[in-house]
This record gives C-alpha cells, sequence and structure tokens, in this order.
C-alpha cells in the first residue's frame, strides 16, 4: 500500500466554478511505501478483488459499492435489476408522504440496499425532513457496538467524540462508503443522537443453523432498540437498516424481523418504508403498491427509485444533488492494481470517513463527487501482491 500524505504542492483549481473558489483539490506528495495494516480488513477486501475481473467473488459486489464503484456492479446486481410494480396513482411525492405518515407514531424504519448508496441519500432526505417533527434519534446497524465494560479508550470514535462532525472509518463496516458517511455527517449537523443497536458479538452463534441466527440476531436488535425507548420514553427514533430488518409482520416462513419484534415488544406501530422491493419503474423517485407476492402490511410504504445511472463511472443521483463532477489529476491515475482516491475537507483528520472515496484501475477516467470546498487528497495502492 502507498499512502500519500500532507502535500506541499500547489493546489489544484478544477473547472471554471472551481477556480471561483467552489471546488478545490490539495495533491498529495510523492507516495510514501507501507504495507496494508493487517487490521485494514476493507482495503484487504479489496485486494481480493481482481481488477480484470472485478465481479468474480462471491462478496465483490459490496466491496466495490464501499469503493465508490457501484458501475461495476449495476448490470449483474440484483439490487439494480428493475422490477414490475405498479405505481400509486395520484400519490404524492414519497418525502411528503413519509412526513404525513410520520407525525402519527414515533418510530421510522428505512431499508436499504448495501450495494446503493442512493438509498443512503434518501435517508439523509428523509432525517432532514423528520427532524422538524421532533425526531432526534438515529439508530444504524452499522454502527460498531462494543462489549459490555470495554474501557472508554476502545469505545468506537462516534461515542468517544460524540460531538465530532464526521464519522471515521472505525465506526462501522458500512460507514466506510463515502455515502454513508455523509448521511453521519448530515444527522450529526441536524442534532441527532446516534444510537447503535447491533446484536453483540458471541462465540455460541456459530453453532445456530441459519434460522436460529437470524432469529437471535432480530431478537437482541429489537429489545437494544426497546430498552432505548422504554429508557427515553419521548424520543423519536428514525432507524435505517438493511433489507429485511425493516419487514414489519412475519414472513411467509414464520421468521420474524427486528421491526416485527420491535412492534411487538414496544406496541408501536412503527412506520416502515422500503427501498429494496421495487425499483426502476419510472423516469423519477415515485411510490409504489407492494408486490401481491409480499405479506399484506410487510411495509407501509415503498419507494420505487429510477434505474440507476452514472456520470463518469459515479452515480448520477450525487450530481442531481448539488455534486460537481471533478476529475482525478492525470498524475494521481494508477499504472497497476488498484488505486484509491480519497477527498477530505481540509484540514478534516485522515481517520475521518471522506466526502469522496473512490478506486480506481489503470486506464479509466473516474471522476470525484464532491460539494463544493476545499479538498485534501489521499492516494492509497492496493498491489493484489498484498494477498494472503
Amino acid at each position: 500500500m502507498a499512502v500519500h500524505r500532507r502535500p506541499l504542492a500547489p493546489v489544484i483549481c478544477l473547472f471554471v466554478s472551481a477556480c471561483a473558489g467552489q471546488v478545490t483539490l490539495i495533491p498529495p506528495p510523492t507516495p510514501i511505501a507501507a504495507p496494508i495494516a493487517k487490521d485494514d480488513y476493507k482495503v484487504r477486501s479489496l485486494a481480493d478483488v481482481d481488477p480484470a475481473q472485478p465481479l468474480a467473488g462471491a462478496m465483490a459486489g459490496q466491496t466495490l459499492s464501499l469503493f465508490g464503484r457501484e458501475d461495476l456492479i449495476a448490470r449483474t446486481s440484483s439490487d439494480y435489476k428493475p422490477t414490475a410494480c405498479s405505481p400509486i396513482a395520484g400519490a404524492g411525492d414519497a418525502i411528503g408522504t413519509i412526513i404525513e405518515r410520520a407525525r402519527k407514531t414515533s418510530i421510522v424504519i428505512v431499508n436499504e440496499s448495501h450495494e446503493r448508496s442512493e438509498h443512503r441519500g434518501f435517508t439523509a432526505r428523509v432525517a432532514r425532513a423528520l427532524r422538524p417533527l421532533g425526531y432526534d434519534v438515529l439508530a444504524m446497524e452499522t454502527l460498531s457496538i462494543p462489549a459490555l465494560g470495554t474501557p472508554d479508550k476502545f469505545l468506537p470514535p462516534y461515542l468517544k467524540r460524540p460531538d465530532q462532525l464526521y464519522f471515521e472509518d472505525t465506526d462501522g463496516y458500512y460507514l466506510y462508503e463515502a455515502g454513508f458517511g455523509r448521511l453521519g455527517r448530515e444527522a450529526k449537523a441536524l442534532g441527532y443522537r446516534l444510537l447503535p443497536y447491533e446484536e453483540r458479538f458471541s462465540e455460541t452463534a456459530a453453532t445456530l443453523s441459519l434460522d436460529e441466527g437470524i432469529a437471535r440476531r432480530e431478537t437482541a436488535q429489537a429489545e437494544q432498540l426497546a430498552a432505548y425507548i422504554a429508557a427515553h420514553p419521548k424520543a423519536k427514533l428514525l432507524i435505517h437498516v438493511g433489507y429485511s430488518h425493516a419487514t414489519e409482520v412475519p414472513r411467509a416462513d414464520g421468521q420474524r424481523w427486528m421491526a416485527t419484534r420491535l412492534k411487538a415488544i414496544t406496541g408501536i406501530d412503527p412506520l416502515t418504508v422500503s427501498q429494496t422491493t421495487c425499483r426502476g419503474g419510472g423516469s423519477r423517485e415515485r411510490l409504489a403498491v407492494l408486490p401481491a407476492e409480499q405479506r399484506p402490511g410487510t411495509f407501509d410504504v415503498v419507494v420505487d427509485h429510477p434505474t440507476a445511472k452514472f456520470v463518469r463511472g459515479r452515480p448520477a443521483w450525487r450530481v442531481a444533488a448539488g455534486d460537481r463532477v471533478v476529475s482525478i489529476p492525470t498524475a494521481l491515475r494508477p499504472a497497476k492494481g488498484w488505486r484509491i482516491v480519497e477527498a477530505r475537507p481540509v484540514g478534516e483528520s485522515e481517520a475521518s470517513v471522506p466526502m469522496d472515496r473512490v478506486a480506481i484501475r489503470p486506464g479509466e477516467d473516474i471522476a470525484l463527487l464532491l460539494p463544493p470546498g476545499r479538498y485534501q487528497l489521499k492516494v492509497v495502492d492496493v498491489p493484489m501482491a498484498a494477498k494472503e
């Protein structure tokens, strides 16, 4: 791994708008060779992805998404494949509908695909919309949860430094992805309390069957959330989950996921929002009818996002949301293997989840996507020889 540290070089001003002070990049200095840290398992997971055949690995989809390369998985991932969901005739916009229905409860649960950053951007929009209604807690299963009795010095950064304006890479697995990091930045700026609720590690879990493991995990998640609600009865929670955790009624196979269990424990009927049920139904975001194969009441609201599009290898939804398309300087593009390019606001710790992080290969003209600002670049090389 080669890590580029604080530069001595002048800044690079990109495009006319950037030269007006909107987007400025500060390039890194000459690389300093260093081995990949043993605990840097996310970078190691990218080392396991062959740049020439990036979709060959079993977990390549989630890994490539973490490193900003949804464009490489969109053609083959089921999470991008269009469905045939029917739109709700005369329905209003998704955010407006969620606002109105959120007034009648104190728990809103929004799910995501772990491979689609747009879902995290949508939850950030929901967080903004719900804050004036008194929603003040954002619970995310991705947040690292320490073992009981963990000394303060070993706590995740988001617990040690709750007033910090950004997440750090060690705060949670999916938080490594820049879009998830931005969701955290948005929530912190809005004044949300960040709440972990994942099942704590247990060595006995490895001996359970798949169904037993799901039941144990869903129960643990629901009980931790219910305990917080019992201790803070006036709190209003926005809960961001993956896939089926938002299922509000028992599945046909009898399995009860987190939302079903939380509803039973607390007696609170949550507003459940699915972004994973329907996709690609129209040219713009819309509300869809719950498909007939889903049990009635599985989700309260089904959001159907348009088929994903990409600009210079990056998600077009971020451009529509205000990001600038910024070229990576030619001198920073790799000659071989994967290279990770990161952009952080000037002065921010290198431990932070950057505003953008993307993995690029030789010959690619992949862009950074950044809101206006001044950014320090960092570059990490991930040679295939790093595999163990």
